[in-house]
């Protein structure tokens, strides 16, 4: 009965709370604004600030829309981060008002690109990838500028002018507009002021100008915008400099623009260049709505002066006082919708809560259903889990036979190597005694060491396949700890001694007496002496420290580092089979040896720990049980180690290299190469038969080794990819990023052979990559051949110039200061104000000491290696792009077209545009 009235109320109240809710998501959804992310370059000027009120004022028309404004306060890089940060916050559409051109271009088209639209407002880009363009025709207001100044001086007179920022399209449109309508008249731009749009930096510029003793006169000044002709005013006057006329651009309203100041004679004209900021959002609600739009929006531009300054003094103030009314009533619009929303969503609560309440009371009675559901579930489970237990045994049961055939597989192999390595080991032992061999002494040691090692992996897997077969027999007898222990410290002594590392025992009582199996011992703690070797840093310690615990009865044994440490993860693995830890690490090993050195302890009833701390040490804690009684009588021998051959009797410590006999390097290489490798013995290898050809500097750290390769500038880099304390890549990428190193070609030697490894390399940069174990001919014939390739490159390389060699400082050039100052030279090309004072402050050299330098080291004084540099890049630039000669005179830091030409026909002869013709016929 219960069930049927619930049932039936609510059958009759959910259609109400759901009919309640889709009203409310209706309402959201309407409510839904559009946002609109604008990056507006500068906003602390008067113009600007009209925009942002137009724009606000023309969002009240459109309630679906809002809008965020970021000022980038004239900086491209933030700009650039700042529209970044709106397509992270995924901007419906987005307006940029660029800061400078050529910077902001490439994001634009990211942008545009991604699906995004694009409104361009105020100053163009280099591209023609956005949605739509909503600003004046700079160009053409020059022009009307230039006709007005024209009639103004009757065809004759002298101009300052004062550029707005010089990146910007606006201000180097104004400025063409500005010379296409002076051609042909007597009128000339004697000064120039940089104003960069702000009032305080035109007044300062124009003040440093005035105070000169000797500056060009003028008639005219003429501003890229109004705030900077107003200054110009300001200082006239200060200076006590009457009879100017002044001429800007903007004509914005309010008691500090354009037109107050022609009312005020402050200005003599002006030339409206309306913001925009309205069109731009009715633009934006447009596209959003899914209108067709024009994509070039061009405002129009008339010169406001004496003759027209009352009717639009009265217009602009009669729209302002009807704009304000406006906001006034949208904000009345928007405190009413403010208490609807309100009550609608106390409605909205109210209803909400019911149908919870209701919910709630339907879900009491459904539970109990539901619970005997869920048992029935559950006991299903139950049987299911139990299933899946009884398979996952069967899985394990075969992983364990799998593991057991590969182990036997291995151990076979494993056996097959012992006669081959034998053979090798042997006449190697009687070429290093042969007289006649000295000369491949160093190889033939290197040789026999790694031949050891082979037979060492090989007598440890053997060692395992007795180990899962109980064929490996305990024979302990009674052993002197403390000599045991010393005898084996002393083939590590020598390693001990040239890395500088402490190495010592420090026991409390040296006549312990124990009882263990000598051989099984050796090896364990073999194993771990040569385990922390491997990672004990120069002029660190290793220690090993006895320990009698009389309560349990036992001798510790431990051997203390202060290596890297291991990370916990590592540590809880350590003893298992094959376990290798961290890729990341350089020095890895097999896995075996920890492995086995935990089985044989245990053989003999002992056991093994560690415990490591990243960063600071490692310590392998050995207990071995006092006495005898632990061990099986069949166990025991009376005997000691007579006739037992252990594993540091067969261990060949390092031997020192032998130094070619006249001992020194010849003086005439010309090439340098920087040798990366942490593996000390893969690096002296490789030294030894690079240092016949090239100058070799090595570096095992890749801190260091980035050092280097800034201060030397080496001819090419080998590398490794793993390192102890970093990474080959990481380091191969910051040296491509350091504009010094970045042309220098690196090879990469390395034992990750797998194809997508060499294929990352191929990425980052590198210029070829070799697999270990290598062939040392190709290594060589691979340097050989990059290094010839790179000097063929340099001949064609397009900046570079001859170099007076004559002088008997050719030798002692510092390549180091060549590169800066090549390298600062064309990142400031473009700039025809670039030369020594610029260059002094960057490479800290004063004026003397440059000149000194550059002549001394380039041949060339400063001026005349920059003019060469210039011109250099103008021939190139000629044959290769389709730009006109006056924009090419531009790029290449010369100031006007004509001073381009005399300059070029000066150094070669010929004009550019003859230089053109002449090659492109030859091409034909």
């Amino acid at each position: 009965m219960k069930q049927a009235f619930i049932h039936s109320f609510l059958v009759s109240i959910v259609p109400l709370l759901l009919g309640l809710g889709f009203l409310s998501s209706c309402e959201n959804d309407k409510n839904k604004k559009l946002r609109i992310g604008f990056s507006q370059c500068v906003s602390n000027d008067a113009w600007r600030r009209t925009m942002h009120e137009e724009m606000y004022r023309e969002l009240s028309f459109y309630p679906d829309l809002s809008l965020e404004i970021k000022d980038a306060g004239g900086n491209s890089q933030i700009q650039i981060q700042q529209i970044r940060e709106f397509q992270k916050q995924g901007v419906d559409l987005l307006i940029v008002s660029p800061n400078e051109s050529e910077p902001i271009s490439a994001i634009v088209e990211e942008i545009f690109h991604s699906g995004t639209p694009v409104i361009i407002v105020d100053r163009k880009i280099n591209s023609n990838l956005y949605s739509a363009y909503v600003g004046g025709d700079n160009y053409e207001i020059g022009i009307t500028a230039g006709q007005y100044i024209n009639n103004l001086l009757r065809g004759k007179g002298s101009i300052l002018e004062i550029w707005g920022l010089r990146g910007s399209s606006p201000a180097r449109d104004r400025h063409r507009g500005l010379l296409k309508a002076l051609e042909g008249t007597e009128i000339e731009i004697v000064s120039q002021i940089e104003g960069e749009w702000e009032k305080d930096t035109a007044r300062n510029g124009l003040k440093a100008h005035l105070l000169q003793n000797e500056y060009p006169e003028f008639d005219l000044v003429f501003g890229h915008n109004d705030v900077m002709t107003i200054a110009a005013n300001e200082v006239c006057r200060e200076l006590g400099i009457f009879d100017k006329i002044f001429v800007g651009v903007d004509a914005l309203p309010g008691p500090f623009g354009g037109i107050q100041a022609i009312a005020d004679g402050v200005l003599h004209a002006t030339f409206f260049y309306p913001t925009g900021g309205d069109k731009a959002i009715e633009i934006a609600h447009k596209i959003l709505s899914g209108e067709d739009v024009e994509k070039e929006n061009i405002l129009q531009t008339a010169a406001v002066d004496l003759s027209n300054i009352r009717i639009m003094k009265q217009q602009t103030d009669r729209i302002i006082s009807q704009q304000l009314n406006i906001v006034r009533q949208k904000e009345m619009i928007d405190s009413q919708l403010e208490i609807y929303q309100s009550q609608r969503g106390l409605l909205i609560v109210l209803a909400i809560t019911l149908f919870v309440a209701i919910v709630s009371l339907a879900y009491i009675f459904k539970s109990l259903k539901d619970k005997q559901e869920i048992n029935q579930e559950l006991r299903q489970k139950n049987e299911e889990v139990i299933l899946q237990q009884q398979k996952a045994m069967e899985y394990a049961k075969k992983a364990e036979e799998a593991t057991r055939y590969k182990l036997e597989f291995f151990t076979n192999i494993s056996h097959e190597f012992r006669t081959p390595l034998t053979l090798i080991q042997a006449p190697v032992e009687d070429l290093i005694q042969n007289k006649e061999a000295m000369a491949f002494k160093n190889d033939l040691l290197l040789i026999r060491k790694n031949t050891y090692r082979l037979l060492r992996l090989v007598n440890q897997l053997m060692d395992f396949r007795k180990i899962d077969n109980n064929k490996m027999m305990v024979k302990a007898s009674s052993q002197a700890l403390v000599p045991f222990l010393e005898e084996i410290m002393s083939v590590f002594q020598k390693t001990a001694s040239d890395n500088q590392i402490h190495f010592r025992l420090m026991a409390e009582n040296p006549n312990i007496q124990l009882w263990f199996d000598p051989v099984m011992m050796d090896k364990v703690i073999f194993n771990l002496l040569s385990n922390s070797f491997k990672f004990t840093p120069k002029k660190g310690f290793i220690h090993i420290h006895i320990d009698e615990d009389p309560l349990n009865h036992e001798i510790l044994i431990r051997v203390e580092d202060n290596g890297p440490g291991m990370m916990h993860e590592d540590v809880s693995h350590v003893f298992d089979r094959f376990y290798q830890g961290n890729p990341g690490n350089r020095k890895q090993g097999t896995g075996l040896g920890l492995a086995l050195s935990k089985e044989l302890l245990e053989l003999q009833h002992a056991s093994i720990q560690v415990k490591s701390e990243p960063g600071e040490k490692t310590v392998f804690e050995i207990r071995l049980k006092m006495g005898n009684r632990h061990f099986e009588a069949g166990q025991l021998l009376t005997n000691s180690m007579d006739n037992q051959v252990l594993e540091h009797d067969i261990f060949f410590p390092d031997q020192d290299t032998l130094t070619p006999k006249d001992g020194k390097k010849d003086a005439s290489l010309q090439h340098c190469i920087l040798l990366i490798e942490d593996d000390r013995e893969i690096r002296k290898y490789l030294k030894s038969k690079l240092e016949p050809y090239y100058k070799v500097i090595e570096a095992e750290d890749p801190d260091i080794a980035f050092s280097i390769a800034t201060d030397e500038l080496p001819d090419l880099i080998t590398c490794d990819l793993m390192f102890q304390n970093g990474n080959g890549l990481d380091l191969i990428k910051k040296i491509k990023a350091e504009p010094l190193t970045e042309a220098i070609p690196i090879i990469v030697i390395s034992a990750k052979t797998t194809p997508e490894d060499q294929l990352l390399g191929i990425k980052t940069g590198i210029d070829d990559y070799i697999t270990k174990p290598f062939s040392i001919s190709f290594v060589l014939e691979r340097i050989k051949t990059l290094l010839a390739n790179r000097s063929q490159l340099k001949k064609h390389f397009l900046h570079e110039l001859p170099i007076d060699t004559s002088s008997s400082t050719a030798h002692s050039i510092d390549k180091k200061f060549v590169t800066v100052f090549t390298l600062l030279i064309e990142e400031n090309l473009h700039n025809p104000h670039f030369g020594v004072n610029e260059i002094c402050r960057e490479i800290g050299l004063s004026r003397g000491q440059l000149y000194r330098k550059t002549k001394s080291v380039l041949g060339y004084s400063v001026n005349d290696y920059i003019n060469k540099v210039r011109l250099k890049k103008a021939k190139y630039l000629l044959l290769q792009e389709n730009e006109s000669i006056s924009d090419i005179s531009h790029k290449v830091g010369f100031s006007t077209s004509a001073y381009f030409s005399t300059v070029f026909k000066n150094a070669f002869g010929i004009t550019p545009s003859e230089y053109r013709e002449g090659n492109l016929k030859d091409k034909n």
